[in-house]
Parts: structure tokens; sequence; C-alpha cells
């Protein structure tokens, strides 16, 4: 029993600590009204098994102690999260629990923001739930469930996190190389559309105030920008549609692809060189390498066992 008790109290601290650290590291969307929370692709887990529900409780509280909103984030935030996860502990099916963290987040946070910001209303409001709606869905849905699919498909992490997935395995539509692959285009398109590259002085009602810009908002001053979704839309294809050879060396060209784009911002934007988030976008960069290699190896052991 105090096993038992030491294992499950360093499970949750890693499981808090990682989504502690996802939150921080991508801290410029991971708060705000327009949000895109990586962080809360890991949520889903609580479906494979519910013994993880007291450390996204826990993370997510530590997580906002750093947010731009301060306690209010740490309150209704933490609030959000624990109205979430309790329908969640009762569901086996990925795909309707991903809805719960939608609809939580979607309404308490937009009321948060309503009391941190005398945002009252019903048009701000309104928007607010649409928006922080929209980027929850899409974490949970183009990351979270291809995530939980492709650790379902790894004996490795079924055993090392005591995973249930008994009733998923008939509908699992896709294979692990297959899932990862979406998973890195879909958070390459998300970085596309909200990672802030720079930042720039902003005159906005005779202020003066600092705007991260993301390679969508730069992409009227240069258009090639664009080449970052479209290498994230072909991880996507790619991954799905191909062979082992193939993928292989179309990942390879992928990620080379991504690797010049990211080196030419910092050529053509020299202010990015100065944003230590500029730095930021590596971690994806490295996620992409690590990520196919491990795809490789795991089908070659499992091509050795065959």
């Amino acid at each position: 029993m105090k096993k038992m008790n030491i294992r499950f109290i360093a499970e949750s601290a890693i499981i808090a600590a990682l989504y502690v650290a996802l939150t921080w590291l991508l801290a410029p969307i991971s708060y705000g009204a327009i949000q895109f929370r990586i962080s809360e692709a890991l949520l889903l887990l609580v479906v494979l098994n519910p013994k993880y529900a007291y450390a996204f409780i826990i993370g997510c509280f530590v997580a906002n102690t750093t947010s731009p909103i301060g306690w209010y984030d740490m309150v209704f935030g933490t609030i959000a999260t624990l109205l979430a996860i309790l329908p969640m502990l009762k569901i086996k099916r990925l795909e309707i629990a991903a809805l719960f963290p939608v609809i939580s987040n979607a309404f308490v946070v937009s009321i948060e923001l309503g009391f941190a910001f005398d945002m009252f209303a019903l048009e701000a409001f309104w928007f607010n739930v649409l928006t922080i709606a929209l980027g929850e869905a899409v974490v949970l849905y183009c990351l979270g469930i291809p995530l939980m699919m492709a650790l379902c498909k790894n004996e490795t992490m079924i055993d090392l996190l005591e995973l249930d997935n008994s009733h998923l395995s008939k509908r699992f539509m896709f294979s692990l190389p297959n899932c990862l692959s979406t998973v890195i285009g879909a958070l390459g398109t998300i970085f596309y559309v909200a990672y802030p590259f720079l930042e720039r002085a902003v005159l906005e009602d005779d202020t003066e105030s600092m705007q991260g810009f993301s390679a969508l908002l730069l992409t009227k001053e240069q258009v090639w920008l664009i080449s970052f979704i479209v290498l994230s839309s072909l991880s996507i294809i790619w991954g799905i549609l191909t062979k082992r050879k193939l993928k292989l060396v179309g990942n390879m060209m992928i990620w080379l692809g991504f690797l010049t784009s990211y080196i030419f911002v910092g050529i053509c934007f020299k202010e990015a060189l100065a944003y230590p988030y500029y730095y930021g976008y590596i971690l994806y960069l490295v996620l992409l390498a690590v990520t196919f290699g491990y795809i490789y190896y795991l089908e070659d052991l499992k091509n050795k066992k065959e």
C-alpha cells in the first residue's frame, strides 16, 4: 500500500509538472481570450486513467500562478478544470469527454475575464465564449485525441501510465505514425496562427503597448511565411497517406523545411532575434525530429518482433 501511494504521488507530480511546463513554455498562447493551451490536450488522460484527475487540478492551479490576470486565473481556471474533469471521470469515449473542457473553459473563463477587465457587455462575453471554445476544441480534438490514440498504440506507455484502452481498441482508425503525424501537423498550424515570433510596439488610443506577432500576422509583410502552414498540412497528409520509406524521406524534408523557414524569420525580421519566444519555436522543431525518430524506432522494433 505504501509503495502504491508513493507511486501515485510520484506519477501525479510528474503529470502536474508536465502540464505546468507546457503551459509556461508556451505562455504566449496559454492565457487570455484567444488561447491555445497545448497542455490541455493531456486532460484526456483522465478518460484512460481517472487517477490523474488530481494532477491536472493541481497542475492547472500552479500553471495559472504566472497568468497575466493573476488570482482570477488561479481561481476561475482551476474551477473550470474541476468542472470539466468531474463528468470526464464517468465517460469512456474521447470525442464526448473532450466536449466538457471546451464548454467549461468557454463559460467559466469568459466570466473570469468579465470580472478581471470589467467587461460585462453581452457582446464581449459571447465573443470570449466563442474564441475560448474554439481554441480549446482545436487543442483537444486536433491534438488531444490523436495523442491519446497514439499512446494507446504503444504497449510501453500503456504499462507505464496504466492506461485502460479496452473501450477504444475497436474505434482506432489510425496507426501510431499517423496519429503522431496528425499531432505534429496540428501543432504546427496552431503555432502558425497564434505563436509569436517577435514583439513590436503598437499604438492604440494614444497608448503604446507591446504586441506579439505570429507568422500569420507577419505573412502580410513576407508572403513566404505561409510555408509554415503548408508544411504543417503536408505533415498530416504525408503521414497518413504514404508508406514507410516515403514517409521517412518526406518527414525529413518537412523538418528541414520548417528549420529553413525558421532561420529565415530571423534573417528577415531582425527584431525577432531579441525576442525570447522566437527561440521557443525551436522546441517545436526538436519535438518534430524526436517524434518522427521515435515513430520509426517503434516500427523497427515491431518489424523485428514479427
